[in-house]
């Protein structure tokens, strides 16, 4: 008869596994499976042994086992960027139609999502998405935006390729990584659960940039977008104009900051979360502030921006 692995699968279109046959003997015997010795159990939890066990490089909660610590040392953007060059261009392998309802429900019930990452954490044993569709889209929404926003204001072919490397990687990506990083921090420094029962778990900095992409996605809906089509109402000097424009700032940032909580509301070894609500106390007050002295922050951002 013949012996395989338990890491072989009979079914899959695999036709060998370490110079086992999926076939039966040519005696007829019955097959058997055994443990192999060379068997990687990251196998087990759906990750790619290519890419040593990891995902997307937006690893959620780590352990602290067999010697390995994550955290504050681990997990940081050393070991997310050779991950995210290797898979950045495999197309065929994204999964565009999952990322697009992903970005739908950020917008309309970002909870559903974050139910999902449980799902996905049980599935794949990790808690962020292992699949870089959901940035490439994000990525393509800011740049068909500062294309939109060049034409817009006028500027020409190097007016709009500098739009594009601003708002992608200066809005997107610079501001995205020092967020990610300050949260990081303020998690496994303050929130972390230490426990007796179980080894020590630690938010890694990966899954704090994924949550900052999560959030990202209804301010370029708010700011991006919506401002864009209404710009010419918003920036007059007409108080119930000012009100429209700092809403709409104020709604960008309070999506943002309760995405935001969700996100590391989801991992069960941190406690008081909330703590990633109370900026928008801060934000309320500059924006009732705004109001008072009819500050129109719409108008004000813009001429920042564009000059």
């Amino acid at each position: 008869m013949t012996i395989l692995p338990l890491s072989s699968t009979p079914g899959r279109n695999t036709p060998t596994q370490q110079g086992s046959s999926y076939f039966p003997s040519p005696e007829g015997g019955p097959t058997i499976g055994i443990p192999g010795q060379n068997n990687n159990i990251s196998g087990a939890f759906g990750r790619r042994k290519s890419d040593g066990g990891h995902g997307f490089g937006f690893g959620g909660g780590s352990n602290n086992r067999g010697g390995h610590r994550g955290g504050m040392n681990g997990g940081g953007v050393s070991n997310f960027v050779p991950l995210f060059l290797r898979r950045l261009f495999r197309f065929p392998h994204m999964d565009f139609q999952f990322a697009l309802w992903q970005m739908a429900y950020l917008c309309i019930s970002p909870r559903i999502v974050y139910r999902n990452i449980h799902y996905h954490k049980q599935t794949k044993n990790q808690w962020a998405r292992d699949d870089p569709a959901f940035m490439v889209i994000l990525s393509g929404l800011l740049g068909c935006s500062a294309v939109a926003w060049g034409l817009v204001y006028g500027h020409g072919m190097i007016g709009i390729l500098r739009m594009i490397l601003f708002m992608v990687f200066v809005d997107f990506v610079v501001i995205g990584v020092i967020v990610a990083t300050v949260c990081w921090a303020v998690a496994n420094r303050f929130l972390a659960r230490a426990s007796v029962y179980s080894t020590d778990q630690s938010v890694e900095w990966q899954y704090a940039f994924d949550i900052h992409c999560n959030a990202f996605m209804p301010v370029i809906v708010l700011l991006y977008i919506i401002q864009m089509v209404f710009m010419k109402i918003l920036v007059k000097d007409v108080w119930i104009c000012t009100l429209l424009g700092n809403t709409l700032y104020m709604t960008a940032i309070v999506y943002y900051c309760y995405i935001t909580f969700l996100g590391y509301n989801a991992l069960p070894f941190l406690r008081h979360p909330e703590m990633f609500l109370y900026p928008i106390t801060i934000f309320a007050i500059v924006y009732i502030i705004a109001l008072i002295l009819g500050i129109n922050i719409s108008s004000k951002v813009l001429a920042l921006y564009f000059g």
